[in-house]
């Protein structure tokens, strides 16, 4: 459940730097990295879900840009996921904690998944090496992980949680692509439609519908609790482009993904106006 709004939803994306953009003559590249959307990574942000089935609360998930980090090639943003079932919850019993470094242009450089497992943490960590197109892969307990394997790849790649951002840079635009991703140590992708309808969506904690465009995909993949194939998403038609709402399928059925509470200063809503 929590995985695969975060890695296709928890989806729906401009930048300039002076960061080097990927080169053609390097890979063949199935989608064209550019700039994105600035706004989105906006330091500090915390936005938090409420994942239901129905009329029954399963968990809350809470995404978080904590930092950048600069390095010799150009800054990298730093975000996190925690991902938690309602204590008491018949049948669904999670908790996952994923945090990602992406580059500007919105490709993974970095990527960790902590999953509890009874009263221990087990730990994955990705590597993105790009200039040798490899990913490096550390396994274990936090503190005791070691090198488990070396993974080929042909192409930049997304990881679970930089989708979210990715999503976001790219909303509204005319792109429609299927991107390279890496869920667990899975070579996978993620098809988007970004060109949605413009719309209005209902958000409970404001009295105003809240100006939306849609966008639609599909994860050519099977997470976790059987999240996969075709899902939905409404992000605010502004500079933020924050998810306000997604709908997807898991193993129990179709779960609805809602924000209620975020962090973010001078962003409120934007109100939705017909006659545009």
């Amino acid at each position: 459940m929590g995985r695969f709004f975060v890695s296709a939803i928890v989806i729906a994306l401009f930048w300039t730097v002076s960061l080097p953009y990927p080169r053609e003559s390097d890979i063949d590249l199935a989608f064209e990295w550019k700039a994105g959307n600035e706004d989105v990574f906006k330091i500090g942000e915390e936005l938090v879900y409420n994942v239901r089935y129905g009329f029954i609360s399963l968990g809350k998930i809470t995404v978080t840009i904590t930092g950048v980090r600069e390095t010799s090639n150009g800054p990298l943003y730093q975000a996190t996921a925690d991902i938690a079932s309602y204590s008491g919850v018949p049948f669904v019993s999670l908790h996952h904690i994923y945090s990602t470094e992406m580059n500007p242009l919105f490709y993974s450089e970095w990527f960790q998944s902590l999953e509890k497992t009874k009263d221990q943490w087990d730990l994955m960590r990705l590597y993105f090496d790009y200039d040798h197109m490899k990913v490096l892969v550390e396994e274990g307990v936090p503190g005791n992980e070691e090198l488990t394997d070396t993974l080929e790849i042909d192409n930049y790649f997304q990881d679970g949680l930089s989708l979210f951002y990715f999503a976001r840079g790219f909303i509204g635009t005319d792109e429609n692509r299927t991107i390279p991703t890496l869920v667990n140590k899975d070579v996978v992708t993620t098809d988007f439609v970004f060109n949605g309808e413009r719309t209005s969506r209902k958000l409970k904690v404001v009295d105003y519908p809240v100006e939306v465009i849609e966008l639609t995909g599909r994860a050519n993949f099977s997470g976790v609790f059987g999240m996969t194939g075709a899902f939905r998403g409404w992000f605010t038609n502004d500079y933020a482009a924050i998810p306000i709402e997604a709908k997807l399928r898991v193993l129990i059925g179709n779960v609805t993904v809602e924000l209620i509470e975020w962090n973010r200063s001078g962003w409120t809503p934007p109100k939705y106006a017909n006659n545009r």
